[in-house]
């Protein structure tokens, strides 16, 4: 990170902004070869700023930046694509992946999978109404990314492959045990979730049930309790309104 760098023409995405100071920005950036970075965007909140309008989540564009810090100055930011259009219960589901990219990835650690996942899932929060399997699918390659990958071939105890018509204990850290109905912490999930996860197979409404629950204790685990931002904006504004696929993939 301290190593002097100037980039340009690097592919992006926008995660967060905040002011900085009265005419600039502070960012957090996923660029696909140089992963997460913090940058700031001099002037950008100027109206004449050659960045006005293109500083914005949920669009590929892009970027340039340079300096010797951890803290880089942006250089070039232009769209390279579409906006894709997340709106309602989707919009929060992008935030969330977002949210989960500032968590859990160290800066100038570069996620190309990671990145490639991320895109794929804008896609198809974008145009698809059946969210669900879209988070779970981008919850995993991030675990592996981050270096906290599932163990869904094996029972931990045996080291007996996992068998779809098993019940588990699935304890975070550790793995899936045979269910013996005793067992404190953890989920309990199904083989047959399990295998799925593994394989990326069709998702049914039990196996998503089971995956999302897997999933948030995994991350209640990782995270010591503390919840995530757009889970808990997300489920004060949609709690009393009865919840479509898009919405359960965050409650």
């Amino acid at each position: 990170a301290r190593t002097s760098m100037r980039i340009k023409g690097e592919p992006g995405f926008i995660l967060h902004r905040r002011p900085f100071s009265e005419s600039s920005l502070l960012l957090d950036i996923f660029s696909r070869r140089y992963g997460r970075i913090t940058a700031i965007a001099k002037g950008a909140r100027r109206q004449k700023s050659q960045y006005r309008g293109m500083i914005r989540p949920f669009a590929l564009t892009t970027l340039g930046w340079s300096g010797k810090g951890e803290v880089k100055t942006l250089t070039q930011c232009e769209w390279a694509g579409p906006d894709f259009g997340l709106r309602g219960p989707n919009l929060f589901c992008g935030y969330y992946l977002s949210e989960l990219l500032i968590k859990f990835l160290q800066r100038y650690d570069p996620h190309e999978r990671l990145f490639d996942q991320y895109l794929k899932s804008l896609v198809h929060l974008g145009v698809d109404d059946e969210s669900q399997s879209t988070l779970r699918l981008f919850e995993k390659v991030l675990l592996r990314e981050a270096g906290y990958g599932l163990r869904l071939d094996k029972d931990h105890d045996t080291g007996q492959p996992i068998k779809s018509d098993s019940s588990y204990h699935y304890r975070p850290g550790l793995g899936a045990f045979v269910n013996q109905g005793n067992e404190a912490g953890g989920v309990i999930v199904h083989g047959s979730s399990l295998i799925a996860l593994r394989d990326e197979l069709h998702f049914d409404a039990t196996i998503l049930r089971e995956l999302k629950q897997l999933h948030r204790v995994i991350f209640q685990s990782l995270l010591d309790g503390r919840s995530l931002i757009t889970r808990q904006i997300f489920s004060q504004i949609y709690q009393t309104e009865k919840l479509h696929s898009s919405a359960e993939a965050l409650n």
